[in-house]
């Protein structure tokens, strides 16, 4: 769920062909890493989003225990078994750390360790390319040739991400669930949803990391029930997670549970995350969308061009 970020290089993946990419995909990536050879299958990198629910996906999202990554105390032994020096992840880091405002040194050097990675990758993998430049502590973001069943290579790329963290929090962070035939809507328009559902409670919220307090900075929980149990306490509601799973059930509880004034806000946040984000807006919000354009300056600049708000743009 990065995005497209390698725009006019990638395409979508049809249902049929994911299993022999990521079958290809994890052949090629157990050359280049011999000794980590064990970990690259769906058992440790497990498909999250929209894969496989939909008859084609956009990109791929992997989610990976960072433990699975490196150890729990980020060791220099952990580090070589990927084949990478770790004095270069020392000095990396403590780059990271003279420019970073708000990074721990844990994060540095998982971002620097996962920058030095993408470029191993890039310098040693024959098909599989990774952006170096939009690494983060719990994302690395590549593409990789799309292969069918017999396993020909169909001259396309598709985006395959890495997200790195709780294995828990990033398959709740990153759920996609499945929508009824004919809906716009999309596992992103359900994750910004509950974005900005944090937002309003003055809580932040991290695709990875989990959530903290907004006002003291405190970690407050990286345990998706926990989560929506402080979020349903700020809110005045009653989340559960099979709730927060779906965008549809979602936004009911939100709509029928806050104030008119709360709700209202929060489907204002709500908008202008979208409105930079590459995703329609949900059918049951798109006449309020038009009705709320000129009042937050909506472009709608990132509209899909087969959506409906189009002639409003």
């Amino acid at each position: 769920m990065g995005g497209n970020v390698f725009a006019g290089k990638t395409s979508s993946i049809k249902i049929e062909n994911i299993t022999p990419t990521l079958n290809t995909y994890f052949a090629e990536l157990s050359k280049v890493f011999p000794k980590k050879s064990n970990i690259f299958n769906e058992k440790h990198f497990q498909p999250v989003g929209s894969v496989r629910k939909k008859l084609e996906s956009g990109d791929i999202d992997l989610a990976i225990s960072n433990i699975d990554i490196l150890d729990q105390d980020m060791s220099c032994n952990s580090i070589a078994s990927w084949d990478i020096d770790p004095q270069t992840v020392d000095i990396e880091t403590a780059v990271l750390l003279k420019r970073a405002r708000t990074a721990t040194p844990r994060q540095a050097r998982m971002k620097a360790f996962l920058k030095i990675l993408a470029t191993h990758i890039n310098n040693r993998a024959d098909l599989l390319y990774c952006n170096e430049k939009k690494v983060t502590d719990g994302n690395l973001f590549g593409f990789y040739p799309q292969f069918d069943e017999n396993g020909n290579k169909l001259g396309i790329n598709v985006q395959i991400d890495w997200m790195i963290g709780d294995i828990n929090w990033l398959k709740f962070s990153y759920y996609s669930s499945i929508t009824p035939e004919g809906s716009n809507v999309k596992g992103l328009c359900r994750t910004q949803l509950i974005l900005a559902a944090f937002q309003v409670a003055n809580i932040t919220f991290n695709h990875v990391n989990g959530i903290k307090d907004k006002g003291t900075g405190k970690i407050l929980a990286n345990n998706p029930d926990l989560a929506l149990k402080i979020l349903s306490s700020r809110l005045g509601v009653n989340l559960t997670q099979t709730d927060a799973e779906n965008y549809y059930t979602l936004h009911g509880v939100l709509k029928n549970g806050l104030s008119h004034d709360t709700y209202q806000t929060l489907i204002d946040i709500y908008f202008k995350i979208l409105d930079s984000t590459r995703v329609d807006i949900p059918d049951d919000l798109q006449m309020y969308w038009v009705e709320r354009q000129h009042a937050l300056n909506l472009t709608g600049k990132f509209l899909p061009n087969n959506s409906k708000l189009k002639d409003f743009v």
